[in-house]
């Protein structure tokens, strides 16, 4: 009852229920209190003579049926796997179910500090365990995997399925056991956890150890070379370029006289 919001149990009280409500993981399960509870609210529609308050698996199923029926003709928002838990007593699972009736009957809403998950498994109970304390994998799917699970699957492939994930669920609550104490485990940091972290240069090099840096911060230099004793006067270059453009085949070779100081030879 502890689990309960205060606004939630003042509600259960008042009904006036034929069953007190003390630990709402098995007081739910067969849904007969569920039933009740509607009655009031639907006298018309909900016969509490059609319920049966049985703790076998089959008077649950029949009485979970006829239930699911009202809220799917209501449009009640039931979740079908919180309707599940509370059959297979998971733990939590009466919880969120009392709590979604409260909200959907009253349209008043809960209020918690953090919400409610839909995952009905006991990680959290074994995330509070001392190491050596904490489940195994047959554990864990013991624990996670009802009897009456077994009894009503519906097929091989589907209980399966149920196995696998619980399994999967176990080995990662393991490798953050690993990650959390790894001096219990002997596990080594690796070489680079080991070697001091580099801060990152600013400028990036590319496969030929050419440093790159922005475009915008680039500037080009001109630069110009001057051969001694080859320097061509202004008119004798505009010349040659008028010259080698006309020619078509750019098979003109230019002539210079003898005598010029120019460091060219005479063709």
């Amino acid at each position: 009852m502890n689990a309960l919001p205060r606004e939630v149990l003042k509600w259960l009280q008042s009904l006036d229920l034929s069953i007190s409500v003390k630990n709402p993981k098995w007081d739910f399960s067969n849904g007969y209190l569920v039933a009740e509870i509607l009655s009031w609210y639907h006298p018309k529609e909900i016969k509490i003579h059609c319920f049966n308050n049985g703790t076998s698996i089959q008077s649950k199923l029949l009485n979970w049926n006829l239930l699911e029926t009202f809220f799917k003709n209501k449009n009640y928002a039931i979740d079908r796997d919180v309707m599940e838990g509370t059959i297979h007593c998971k733990s939590a699972a009466a919880e969120v179910l009392v709590e979604q009736l409260y909200t959907t009957l009253t349209n008043r809403p809960t209020y918690r500090l953090t919400p409610r998950s839909h995952t009905f498994n006991d990680l959290s109970y074994q995330s509070k365990l001392p190491l050596h304390a904490r489940a195994t994998a047959s554990t864990a799917i013991k624990n996670n995997l009802a009897n009456t699970e077994l009894e009503t699957g519906p097929d091989t492939s589907h209980l399966m399925t149920k196995t696998q994930h619980i399994i999967s669920l176990h080995q990662q609550h393991r490798q953050n056991q690993r990650l959390q104490d790894p001096d219990r485990f002997g596990i080594k940091p690796t070489l680079g956890e080991i070697r001091p972290k580099m801060k990152p240069e600013s400028n990036q090099k590319d496969r030929y150890g050419i440093c790159q840096s922005n475009q915008e911060n680039v500037q080009f230099a001109e630069i110009k070379v001057k051969q001694s004793g080859r320097d061509l006067p202004a008119g004798s270059m505009e010349e040659m370029k008028g010259k080698l453009n006309n020619d078509m085949y750019g098979t003109y070779q230019p002539t210079i006289k003898l005598g010029e100081s120019n460091g060219y030879s005479a063709v």
